[in-house]
């Protein structure tokens, strides 16, 4: 299995980044709805917190994955998939991407005009800077609204995105699945 992608698989890199980033998403999307949903107040301050610290590795991953992705071949698709289906892979995709960057942007921007917002440190010396020089409540209210909002339209991209995987496996019997999975899932 080689570490770059071809015209007909996606590479150990691609894959890595892919489901590292699934992982700490799908982490993500449960961390904000627990501690939005939380019932005891008192903790969710320091929960906001690891959450913005996590968001900010998230956007890190994220550029790291666009910046690779942006160098390699994307493999071709399945030879029996339509142009409607590609056209859609392809509207998919960048859909996931721009939704994953708009999450990570508007929950900056809210982290920075937040209240009682803290110090986020990249790997504890690194200081995040805010986006607004003073706390506003407002704004924070206004990108809250923002960052809920898109958070929601990426898990239903998501969930889109893994039942046309799942579709392709165990209905079109293709190796769509198994190219990103590395090979070792077959239909």
């Amino acid at each position: 299995m080689s570490l770059r992608n071809t015209v007909r698989d996606w590479g150990t890199v691609s894959r890595v980044l892919h489901w590292i980033s699934a992982l700490v998403l799908l982490g993500m999307l449960a961390d904000g709805w627990w501690m939005t949903h939380l019932v005891a107040r008192e903790g969710r301050l320091a929960q906001y917190g690891l959450h913005a610290m996590a968001g900010v590795y998230f956007g890190l991953l994220l550029a790291l994955r666009l910046a690779w992705r942006s160098s390699e071949v994307t493999p071709a698709y399945p030879i029996e998939s339509s142009p409607w289906q590609q056209a859609a892979a392809r509207i998919a995709h960048v859909g996931l991407y721009l939704l994953m960057l708009a999450v990570v942007v508007s929950g900056w921007l809210q982290w920075s005009a937040f209240a009682r917002r803290s110090e986020v440190l990249l790997l504890g010396v690194v200081k995040v800077p805010f986006v607004f020089a003073e706390p506003d409540r407002q704004i924070a209210k206004t990108f809250e609204s923002a960052h809920e909002l898109l958070a929601y339209g990426l898990l239903a991209l998501v969930l889109i995105h893994i039942g046309a995987a799942l579709w392709h496996h165990f209905v079109k019997r293709n190796d769509v699945l198994s190219r990103m999975a590395g090979g070792g899932i077959r239909a």
